[in-house]
């Protein structure tokens, strides 16, 4: 398998499995529309630029997208395209609804065209948003979707609209539901950033309600490893979740985040003064986790880096990725987000 067609590869997992891809010397095509989020090509780390090209596109036109297939020729597409994040969906709900699904479909309508020429797969990268919250165990692939915010809807939407496809057109688009990412390039409205940024400002950082939501919380060099698997295995599924077992609620990940940041000397806050709880989400989900006991029985792999390493390594690559950070916080003042007037 050499030729990987990558939609939204400039966005935060999509970059670091485009980085991923070309360690291994892939020919990997990147599609991208390029929003305010996503990281510019200078910050890319393409060990053969021979055998990388981007294509600045935003998927509405699928007979393009087509011809593009056809000229690429590519052995597998892997889906990260759509927008992310749940507290922006709250403020655009009809924005995210209309571009996620819309982008999607316009690429499983040009791939059903493309299926019928070579029959190559399509791994549809979703969250575990889709299935809403859970007060205890985790979610099985099987379970059902119950998504809490426009986001998780939109992408609830996808891959209903994926499996139709697969019934319909006899496709093979697969479902890989993933939990929290967290590492290099993540935009700074996301949760750990936003602390991070934070705390190297000596500043409490805002926790939203209680703190108690509990998320499930995955490096991204091991969720690059674990699609990267999924992609090249032999295995038979339709959909399947990658977790890592690691459930923290906000507070317990802050926490960890400042004992990190404090022991290096990097903030001057004191642990009376390290958190400011403000108003919660609307909509906020209770609790994340999923059953990812069919990815290790398949796949047969799991999780390398452990959290605090994984959070440590985390820390110090924005403190020295300065460049990265200032052309990408000019589009973002940490201004709250996704409350309702």
């Amino acid at each position: 398998m050499k030729k990987i067609l990558i939609t939204g590869g400039s966005g935060f997992i999509g970059i670091n499995v485009v980085n991923y891809l070309a360690k291994k010397n892939k020919i990997i095509l990147n599609i991208d529309k390029i929003s305010n989020v996503s990281t510019p090509e200078k910050f890319k780390k393409i060990k053969n630029k021979k055998n990388y090209f981007f294509l600045r596109n935003n998927l509405k036109n699928p007979k393009l997208i087509l011809k593009i297939l056809k000229k690429f020729k590519p052995d597998v597409i892997v889906n990260f395209a759509s927008e992310s994040h749940v507290d922006r969906s709250i403020n655009n709900p009809l924005y995210f609804i209309r571009n996620n699904i819309n982008s999607s479909s316009n690429l499983f309508y040009a791939y059903y065209m493309y299926y019928k020429i070579k029959k190559i797969k399509l791994f549809n990268i979703s969250t575990d948003e889709v299935f809403g919250s859970i007060p205890t165990g985790a979610f099985k692939e099987t379970d059902s979707y119950n998504p809490s915010s426009p986001y998780s809807a939109s992408k609830s939407s996808i891959d209903l609209i994926a499996t139709a496809f697969n019934k319909t057109y006899k496709t093979e688009i697969k479902i890989i539901n993933m939990v929290n990412n967290y590492g290099p390039y993540q935009f700074p409205e996301k949760l750990i950033p936003t602390i991070i940024f934070h705390f190297l400002k000596n500043k409490p950082a805002p926790i939203y309600g209680n703190g108690k939501n509990i998320r499930e919380w995955i490096h991204v060099e091991d969720s690059c490893e674990a699609i990267w698997r999924c992609v090249v295995s032999k295995k038979k599924f339709s959909r399947i979740n990658i977790g890592s077992k690691n459930c923290l609620s906000n507070l317990e990940i802050t926490n960890k985040i400042f004992k990190i940041m404090k022991s290096n000397k990097l903030t001057k806050l004191n642990s009376s003064n390290y958190i400011k709880k403000v108003n919660d989400r609307p909509g906020h989900d209770k609790r994340y986790a999923l059953n990812s006991n069919l990815f290790k029985k398949i796949i047969k792999s799991k999780p390398m880096k452990d959290l605090y390493t994984g959070l440590t390594e985390t820390i110090f690559w924005y403190i020295n990725n300065n460049k990265w950070l200032k052309n990408r916080i000019k589009f973002y003042k940490y201004k709250r987000l996704g409350l309702i007037d």
